[in-house]
């Protein structure tokens, strides 16, 4: 499990818990996006050959990051791609955001862990001294 100071995991029944770090709200989503990508498979051996762009809404600010990590997912599930690198603009409202990620199909790799969802379960979302502080928990 890949070890960072823009986020830690914690230990929940059944489930994984995640604390993400960020000085600004674009980056506490692209190191979402790290995190859960940290848990499936080392993003430094992840190449960068394929970019695709993201447009994502949802209504609100939690609702948004739950949509990304969400999508994120399930381009993992359907076309196989993982990706190592991510650059995030959320909206001015908080309920959409474009990304452009960078990564690869992960075929033949074994993950180390099989995320299925992210949940609502223990989210918080704050920004303190200056710094945004993200919690989620993954169903796995």
């Amino acid at each position: 499990m890949m070890k960072s100071n823009k986020f830690e995991y914690f230990d929940v029944t059944a489930d994984i818990g995640v604390r993400v770090r960020g000085v600004n709200i674009n980056e506490i989503f692209e190191n979402a996006a790290i995190a859960v990508t940290s848990l499936m498979l080392d993003p430094s051996i992840i190449g960068k050959k394929i970019v695709k762009k993201f447009f994502i809404e949802g209504n609100d600010i939690s609702s948004l990051l739950i949509n990304w990590i969400t999508e994120l997912l399930i381009i993992r599930d359907s076309e196989g791609i993982l990706f190592s690198s991510f650059q995030v603009k959320i909206s001015n409202d908080g309920k959409s955001l474009n990304a452009k990620n960078y990564g690869e199909r992960i075929i033949g790799n074994n993950l180390e862990m099989d995320i299925k969802a992210i949940t609502y379960s223990l989210f918080k979302l704050e920004k303190l001294n200056g710094d945004y502080y993200l919690q989620f928990v993954l169903d796995i």
